[in-house]
């Protein structure tokens, strides 16, 4: 009797395991490098990132500047020996302040960078959750996580299409 049962079991588990493989597994894999650089939606993140970077940058800018003219001014021999001692105070000061304003900056800079890539990473599972529902693909793998990939189941430029009518862009 239990030799019937586990034949009897082995039979089914066997028919149930080519039933699940008989199922044609779809699969697809993109590139989320480029979707970031091609889609709309990425090259506007780039764009208010950039701008963000270049005003930040300017300000530095100005204050290095401002630090040159006053590293001159207490090089230069005419001036008085009690007045250098004060343009050095000055210095140290706005060196100070030019340094903690740098690190503010770039602070900023990675918060606003990490939760625009977040936005941008959960937007873009969004779009290919529902590209992947649409065309019956059972998987969609990271393009960079494979040795080897045929270029038929690269959907990248699909997806960029998809992002770009999801988000717009302004």
């Amino acid at each position: 009797m239990r030799k019937t049962i586990a034949v009897l079991l082995t039979v089914v588990v066997s028919m149930m395991a080519v039933s699940i493989f008989s199922q044609q597994l779809k699969i697809a894999v993109v590139d989320p490098q480029v979707i970031i650089e091609k889609s709309k939606e990425g090259q506007r993140i780039k764009s208010t990132l950039q701008s963000f970077f270049d005003s930040k940058q300017g300000e530095i800018n100005a204050k290095e500047a401002e630090l040159k003219t006053l590293d001159e001014k207490i090089k230069d021999p005419k001036i008085a020996e009690d007045k250098k001692d004060d343009l050095r105070s000055q210095f140290q000061q706005k060196l100070y302040e030019a340094q903690a304003f740098a690190k503010a900056a770039q602070d900023e800079m990675d918060a606003r960078s990490s939760k625009m890539k977040d936005e941008f990473g959960s937007k873009l599972d969004a779009v290919i959750k529902k590209y992947a529902a649409s065309k019956g693909y059972s998987l969609v793998i990271e393009k960079n996580l494979c040795l080897f990939t045929s270029e038929s189941l690269d959907v990248t430029m699909d997806i960029i299409a998809e992002m770009d009518k999801a988000y717009p862009g302004k």
